[in-house]
């Protein structure tokens, strides 16, 4: 249970409302019960956490109380629909609602509805007598923000369906007791669960087992090992009419309600959330109380226009990335330049269908979404491998295997002792002091216009390269950067104890940079060749707290450093000794 909560129930007067008073009272919920939305919200006060729709509400279907509720400025983000088959609640979630219950249904199975319906979660039983599969998928399937339950045999998990019915079985197939083809055929006979989707994820692979799971009345089959992305795709699409709660949230601005009601009711069809607002200064609160995902605005508004509402949302850090859409009469070039101008992301002629609505709507979010990836996944790949990855595209040679023979300067840095301290701290402690020190220390290599190629532990592996927009050379710009992040370093120090120590060692020379790895799996972009490796045996010479620059660094850049000369020094897997130096200053 998830504690005290405060639960609504519309429906007109007979035993419905005795049953629900029945269950939720004693398990510590309070219960408001009117005949239509409107009044139950004046008798609760407030918006209950979670609010029940028999079938039929005011004389017209509980879908239509629901839009229209929600038309009138009611949230309503946890409704769920009792209803009298289980189509009727297959088509009750097409339609906006949260969580569905076929009556006639037992008290146990309300509370489970009314705790689902409040925390939004969609759950997965996941069902296989491997702890090995529990530990790896369980994390997967919250990450992708489902609520995970978990049974290690057929039968334990046929125990659970009947007591609590998830929204999807995910099951093995060769267990203990009960396996999982006739789990899934039970499931299936049962009148109650037979729309519980139900995906088979076994090692059996063969078309013969497919086909048993099939008979079985397997909704889909996968075959391990599963790709993480896939499994979640797949339980994604089958819970598509079911997931109205984990959609996008759109924030519908305009002054008529005929235009708030018709395009509301549109995009809920979709799964999307909705809310509404009556003109732009009720939309600017709103979008600001809470940020949606998408803002679709009329132009012509009382208090503030479409036009005005654009410019308070991007001056505003928590709104000025969220996609802006303009409802608009005004399609002249000069509006249209004026719209871009102002930060709109694109915008709907009027009159327009609804199909077309919903076409811009999702063009729109799937940008954004692709938007966000781009910009996270800059925080995980070197410069030099976004630049190869946009060429591989630009190119339409998504396999091939690219490379380049380049002049480069590498650096690498790596803290001493770490390893030693990691021991003695607990692994979150370890997390925090390493990237707080990282977040000191690439700060330096990027001003100097160095590339990080990769982290490795405590490490920190750069690569500097002539760019047309340094004048300097790739070499006096790597000793630049060594130099900086030490006394970055001393000043990331002045604030805890014991201090980080750090050693720097750079290498200049000839390179090659490009993909390694596997053509068609998973490829790194990344450089190799003697220079690299020289780089990293001068670090792993530095003295403490120095940075050791190599005799072809040096020859490089020697009249704009200061150095102490290191002679006969021994590289590993180098025969003859080689001279280092070590940095002492900048000219």
């Amino acid at each position: 249970m998830m504690g005290e909560m405060r639960v609504g129930l519309v429906t007109p007067p007979g035993l419905l409302s005795e049953f629900v008073g029945q269950v939720v009272k004693p398990a510590g919920h309070e219960l408001w019960v009117a005949p239509g939305v409107a009044a139950l919200m004046e008798q609760a006060g407030q918006e209950p956490d979670v609010v029940l729709f028999a079938p039929h509400v005011d004389g017209q279907r509980a879908a239509v109380a629901l839009h229209q509720a929600r038309e009138a400025g009611f949230a309503l983000p946890s409704a769920v629909y009792l209803g009298l088959t289980a189509e009727a609640c297959e088509a009750a979630r097409r339609e906006g609602f949260t969580r569905a219950l076929a009556l006639p249904f037992q008290g146990r199975e309300l509370l489970a509805a009314v705790d689902r319906g409040k925390s939004g979660q969609l759950s997965v039983l996941l069902t296989d007598d491997s702890e090995l599969i529990h530990k790896h998928t369980r994390g997967l399937l919250a990450e992708a923000g489902y609520e995970v339950r978990e049974a290690y045999d057929g039968e334990e998990a046929w125990e659970m369906l009947q007591a609590d019915p998830p929204d999807l079985l995910l099951t093995d197939v060769e267990m203990p007791r009960l396996g999982g083809y006739d789990l899934c055929r039970r499931v299936k006979d049962d009148e109650r669960l037979r729309e519980i989707p139900v995906v088979i994820c076994s090692s059996l692979g063969e078309a013969a087992d497919l086909e048993r799971g099939f008979d079985a009345g397997a909704d889909d089959y996968l075959v391990k090992p599963v790709v993480p992305e896939e499994l979640v795709t797949r339980l994604h699409s089958l819970l598509a009419t079911r997931m109205a709660s984990v959609r996008e949230r759109v924030l519908v601005v305009d002054d008529s309600a005929a235009i708030r009601h018709l395009v509301a009711d549109c995009l809920r069809r979709q799964g999307f959330r909705v809310e509404t607002a009556v003109d732009g200064a009720d939309g600017l609160a709103k979008a600001q109380a809470e940020p949606p995902d998408l803002v679709l605005t009329d132009y012509d508004m009382p208090r503030m226009t479409g036009f005005e509402l654009v410019h308070a949302l991007r001056r505003t850090r928590e709104t000025r990335d969220v996609p802006l859409v303009m409802l608009t009469a005004r399609d002249t070039r000069r509006d249209q330049a004026q719209m871009r101008a102002a930060g709109l992301t694109s915008y709907l002629v009027k009159p327009f269908t609804t199909d077309k609505c919903i076409a811009i709507v999702e063009r729109v979010l799937a940008e954004s979404r692709l938007a966000r990836y781009k910009q996270a996944s800059r925080l995980y790949i070197s410069e030099g491998a976004v630049q190869a990855a946009e060429q591989l595209s630009a190119g339409g040679e998504p396999y091939a295997i690219r490379a380049k023979e380049v002049d480069a300067t590498l650096l690498f840095s790596d803290i001493s002792g770490f390893t030693a301290m990691s021991s003695r701290l607990p692994p979150a402690a370890v997390v925090e002091v390493l990237n707080a020190s990282f977040d000191a220390l690439c700060v330096v290599i990027k001003e100097q216009g160095g590339d990080i190629d990769k982290f490795i532990g405590d490490a920190i592996m750069a690569v500097f390269e002539d760019r047309s927009d340094f004048e300097e050379p790739h070499a006096l710009r790597a000793a630049r950067a060594a130099f900086g992040m030490q006394q970055a370093l001393a000043e990331f120090n002045a604030d805890r104890s014991p201090p980080l120590v750090m050693r720097i060692g750079l290498n200049s020379g000839s390179i090659v940079r490009g993909d390694i790895g596997s053509r068609y799996v998973r490829r790194d972009y990344t450089c190799i060749g003697d220079a690299v490796n020289r780089a990293q045996r001068h670090e792993a010479n530095a003295p403490l707290g120095g940075v050791l620059i190599s005799q072809d660094t040096y020859d490089r850049i020697r009249d704009c450093v200061v150095v102490e000369e290191l002679p006969g020094i021994k590289l590993k897997g180098i025969d003859e000794p080689v001279s280092g130096y070590v940095l002492k200053g900048m000219r």
